[in-house]
């Protein structure tokens, strides 16, 4: 399979299902990075509220990247 024929196939895709391929090729792309492995695990065990973000702030800054 070619990848532009591999594009055309993710574009077929529903909502749910290319989110959950964004979610793979991410886990994919950081498997073997320790020092991103490690950032995760600190921030999702991060209990001050104030670094925390909004549903609305993330969507925001997901648009912006």
């Amino acid at each position: 399979m070619s990848f532009e024929q591999l594009k055309q196939q993710v574009a077929a895709l529903n909502d749910r299902q290319q989110a959950e391929l964004i979610s793979f090729t991410l886990q994919l792309r950081h498997a073997n990075d320790m020092g991103y492995r490690r950032e995760v695990t600190d921030r999702l065990n991060d209990r001050d509220k104030s670094h925390w973000l909004t549903p609305d702030e993330f969507d925001r800054r997901l648009d912006q990247a």
